[in-house]
């Protein structure tokens, strides 16, 4: 049960057209990937150097990865002819999957 992050970064300028777009579609986009993943960080927002960014976590439930993947990318798709917007998905593994990967066992 990986960790899906997604990065999202704006001009402060496009706050309120992210915003609009956001509240359009919260609703359904929640709806939508529930079922799939638990969601540990929402939205949380901060100014950057770069533009305002904003960082989700998700807890994704156990051979779920790839279409809660697939449901954010389309959810992000959203955003796309917003000037200026860019994101990223990343996966993290939790410590007890990474160690696993190794062929040990987390102690209880």
């Amino acid at each position: 049960m990986p960790y899906l992050f997604t990065y999202n970064i704006f001009p402060p300028d496009q706050a309120e057209n992210i915003s609009k777009a956001y509240l359009k579609v919260v609703k359904e986009e929640r709806a939508e990937w529930r079922p799939l993943a638990k969601e540990v960080i929402s939205n949380a927002v901060k100014g950057t150097l770069d533009g305002m960014s904003v960082i989700s976590v998700y807890d994704v439930k156990e051979g779920k990865l790839d279409e809660m993947m697939a449901i954010q990318q389309k959810h992000l798709l959203v955003y796309h002819d917003i000037p200026g917007y860019r994101y990223r998905m990343e996966v993290r593994f939790k410590v007890t999957e990474a160690v696993e990967m190794l062929g040990m066992k987390f102690p209880e």
